[in-house]
């Protein structure tokens, strides 16, 4: 287990081979991923897993397991990309929690951690989130956490919202 870092209520960590299995029940949740272009297959999600590797060994920063401290159960993903947004270089906080966990403010808490972790760890001036309109779930925890709608964009052939939080 590589700690990232650690909020209230969770742990966030790089997610190891030890996590597959679960992640790729998270991925192919299809409540999970209403607003993303599709759930993943197993093969999909072994992808997905090898390329989280590939950014967090060349970028230093991924997805991450997110964990309840309590119990130690994995609840879902999140984590800070490096994403190419109309051109520039941004970097994005995203997550995915299992369907059976929301409603409890674990995505809210986890992307809150990654947030001050871009600004107190890697300096960073701004962190966005990248979200389809229809995702009022994702803008809710966007507002809380002081991101604010910037601009519309298209990303993977697909219109989204940028929000962006400044430091």
């Amino acid at each position: 287990m590589k700690k990232i870092l650690e909020t209230q209520r969770l742990i966030l960590e790089v997610i190891e081979e030890d996590k597959l299995e679960e992640l790729a029940n998270l991925l192919a949740n299809k409540n999970v991923h209403k607003f993303f272009p599709k759930a993943l297959t197993r093969q999909e999600s072994l992808e997905f897993f090898e390329e989280n590797c590939k950014r967090q060994s060349e970028d230093g920063i991924s997805f991450w397991a997110v964990i309840r401290k309590e119990d130690l159960r994995f609840l879902g993903l999140c984590g800070l990309l490096k994403q190419i947004i109309d051109e520039k270089e941004e970097i994005e906080v995203g997550y995915r929690i299992n369907d059976q966990y929301w409603g409890k403010g674990y995505g809210t808490e986890a992307a809150k951690g990654c947030i001050e972790y871009a600004n107190n760890n890697l300096r960073w001036s701004s962190v966005i989130s990248l979200i389809v309109h229809e995702n009022k779930q994702s803008i809710r925890v966007a507002a809380k956490n002081g991101l604010r709608l910037e601009k519309s964009t298209v990303f993977n052939g697909r219109p989204h919202q940028v929000y962006r939080i400044q430091f």
